[in-house]
C-alpha cells in the first residue's frame, strides 16, 4: 500500500527520533560504563606492573630507617623512582608494608599504620591484582545522582576510588638480600627464606587513590556536551520535519482546492451543456427570424434597425454560451503541431477585429522564430479572446501591439499590449479567475479560457502592467523543433459560429 504524505511524515519523524535515541543511548551508555568501571578492572594493574617491577626495590619495603637523615634519603630515592605515576591522575599515592606506609606523595601519610581491611588482606595474602572502587555511592545510582545532584556528590569527600596493587618479587631475586643481612625486617627475611624456591614474595602494596570529583566532572561534561549536540540535532530535525509537514499540508490544501474546483467545474459543465442545448435552439430561431426581417426591410427603416439589434444581442448570447462551454467541458490533451504564429495572429484578428475598423493591429514579430509548438485551433482562440478583450478595453478605437522574441532554451515570448485604461495592481492576479471581470457587461470567462488553453499546451501566460498605459499579457510558448514544417490543418474547436 502506498503511503500518503501524512503517513510519510510520521514515519520519517519516528525513524529520525529512533536514530537520535539510539545514538545517544549507545554513546552515552558506553561513556558512562567506561567512566565507572575502567578503574574496577585488572587492566590498570597490568598497565602499571612493568613500571612497579622495574622501579620498586625490596629495600623500599624494609623497616623504616631509624635515623631521620636515612629516612629522608630513602623517601627521596623512592620519589625519584615513582615519578612514572602521574600526580594529575593519582592524587594520593602510598607505598605500604604489612605494618605501615613507607612512602607517599603526601608527607602526612608516611609512617601511618596499615589498616588491614578486606582489600589489603586479599592483596597481601592471595596476591590478587585488582582495582577496587570504594565509595558511599554505588554503581550507576551513584553516577546518576552525580548528574542530577552535582553538589551533593562531587563535594562528598568520603567518596574515593582506591586502587590496590600487590608488590611482587621472585624469591630468587630477593634471596641474596635476605641471606646477606641487608634487610632490617626479620619478618621479611623469614618470609623470603621460608618461601618455596620458585614462588613470589608479596612484600607490600601500592595504593593509588583517584579523586572521583574529576571523574564525575568529566562524565558530567561529556553528558552535557552530548545533550547540547542532541538538542541542536533535535531542533534542526524538527525544523526539517516542520518544513516537510508544511509542504505536505500545503500540497493537501492545493489538492483539496483543485478537487473542489474540478467538482465545481463539473457541475457547471453539466449545467452549461444543458443550458447551451436549451438556449441555442431558440436563439437560432430568433436570429434567423431577425435576419429575415433585416433582409426584407427597407434601408433605412425602424424594423431593419431593430432586427440588427436583435442579431447583435443573439450573437453576444451565443458567444457567452460558447465561452462557458469552452471553459467547463472536459478536454483531452490537445494535439500540438508546428503552428505559424503570424498566421494564427492574422486569423484571430480576422475573427475579432473585423467589425472594429478603428482598432489597429501592429505586429513586431521575430522573423527567425515563427513556428511554435501549439494546437493551431486553440492558439487562434487564445489570440481571438485577447484581441476581443483589448478591443473592448479600447472601446473600439486604439492600437494593439503584438511582439515576439526568443527567450532562450527553445521558448518564445509573445507580448500583447493595448493602449486602454489598463488593469489595476490588485486585479493583476485575479484577471484569469473564472467570472472575474471589470467590464460592465463582461462574463469573466474570456481570460479564464485563455489560461485554460495555454496551460493545456504546456505554456504560460501572465498579466503585467506596461511602462505606459494599457494592459499587457505575456505568453511563453515552446518553439517548434528545428526543421519542422508548418501545419495548415486548422482546428475549429470552441470557435463554432451560430447557424
Amino acid at each position: 500500500m502506498r503511503a500518503n504524505l501524512i503517513q510519510k511524515f510520521f514515519l520519517i519523524n519516528l525513524f529520525w527520533h529512533l536514530a537520535i535515541g539510539t545514538y545517544f543511548g549507545v554513546w552515552f551508555s558506553e561513556r558512562l560504563v567506561d567512566s565507572v568501571t575502567r578503574f574496577q578492572t585488572t587492566n590498570l594493574a597490568d598497565d602499571l606492573r612493568t613500571g612497579i617491577k622495574d622501579r620498586i626495590h625490596i629495600t623500599f619495603l624494609d623497616d623504616m630507617p631509624e635515623h631521620p637523615g636515612e629516612a629522608d634519603a630513602l623517601r627521596s630515592l623512592i620519589d625519584d623512582n615513582m615519578g612514572f605515576l602521574s600526580g594529575d591522575v593519582y592524587k594520593t599515592q602510598v607505598l605500604w608494608t604489612r605494618d605501615e606506609s613507607v612512602w607517599s606523595n603526601q608527607d602526612e601519610r608516611i609512617g601511618q599504620p596499615a589498616q588491614m581491611d578486606e582489600g589489603f588482606q586479599e592483596a597481601l595474602n592471595d596476591g590478587k591484582e585488582f582495582a577496587e572502587l570504594t565509595t558511599n555511592r554505588y554503581g550507576l545510582t551513584w553516577m546518576w545522582k552525580a548528574l542530577t545532584d552535582e553538589e551533593a556528590v562531587i563535594n562528598d569527600a568520603s567518596s574515593a576510588m582506591r586502587v590496590l596493587l600487590p608488590i611482587r618479587f621472585t624469591r630468587s631475586s630477593v634471596l641474596p638480600a635476605a641471606e646477606g643481612n641487608n634487610l632490617r625486617s626479620e619478618d621479611l627475611k623469614k618470609r623470603i627464606i621460608e618461601a618455596e624456591p620458585d614462588s613470589e614474595i608479596i612484600a607490600g602494596i601500592l595504593e593509588l587513590r583517584i579523586d572521583p570529583k574529576e571523574i564525575l566532572e568529566k562524565t558530567i561534561k561529556d553528558v552535557r556536551s552530548v545533550w547540547k549536540r542532541v538538542g541542536v540535532i533535535y531542533m534542526l530535525s524538527n525544523i526539517v520535519l516542520f518544513g516537510l509537514f508544511k509542504s505536505a499540508f500545503n500540497t493537501i490544501q492545493r489538492q483539496s482546492r483543485e478537487l473542489r474546483e474540478q467538482e465545481r467545474l463539473s457541475n457547471l459543465g453539466k449545467m452549461a451543456s444543458y443550458l447551451a442545448h436549451e438556449i441555442r435552439n431558440p436563439l437560432f430561431i430568433i436570429r434567423g427570424s431577425a435576419q429575415t426581417i433585416e433582409e426584407t426591410s427597407a434601408d433605412p427603416s425602424p424594423p431593419k434597425k431593430l432586427a440588427s439589434y436583435i442579431i447583435e444581442e443573439v450573437d453576444r448570447l451565443n458567444n457567452m454560451v460558447q465561452d462557458l462551454l469552452g471553459l467547463v467541458k472536459p478536454r483531452l490533451a490537445p494535439a500540438k503541431s508546428p503552428t505559424s504564429l503570424e498566421k494564427a495572429i492574422n486569423d484571430s484578428a480576422e475573427r475579432s477585429l473585423k467589425q472594429s475598423p478603428k482598432v489597429e493591429l501592429v505586429q513586431q514579430l521575430d522573423p527567425d522564430h515563427d513556428l511554435v509548438w501549439f494546437n493551431r485551433g486553440q492558439l487562434i482562440q487564445v489570440f481571438t479572446n485577447l484581441f476581443r478583450n483589448a478591443r473592448d478595453a479600447c472601446k473600439g478605437q486604439g492600437t494593439i501591439l503584438v511582439e515576439s522574441r526568443s527567450s532562450g532554451e527553445g521558448h518564445l515570448q509573445i507580448r500583447v499590449t493595448d493602449d486602454g485604461p489598463g488593469i489595476t495592481e490588485e486585479n493583476l492576479t485575479n484577471v484569469f479567475d473564472p467570472f472575474f471581470t471589470a467590464k460592465e457587461n463582461g462574463t469573466g470567462l474570456g481570460l479564464a479560457i485563455v489560461r485554460h488553453l495555454v496551460t493545456g499546451n504546456n505554456a504560460t501566460i501572465e498579466a503585467v502592467k506596461p511602462m505606459g498605459t494599457g494592459a499587457c499579457f505575456i505568453l511563453n510558448v515552446r518553439l517548434a523543433p528545428e526543421g519542422a514544417a508548418p501545419s495548415d490543418e486548422e482546428e475549429t474547436e470552441s470557435s463554432e459560429e451560430l447557424g
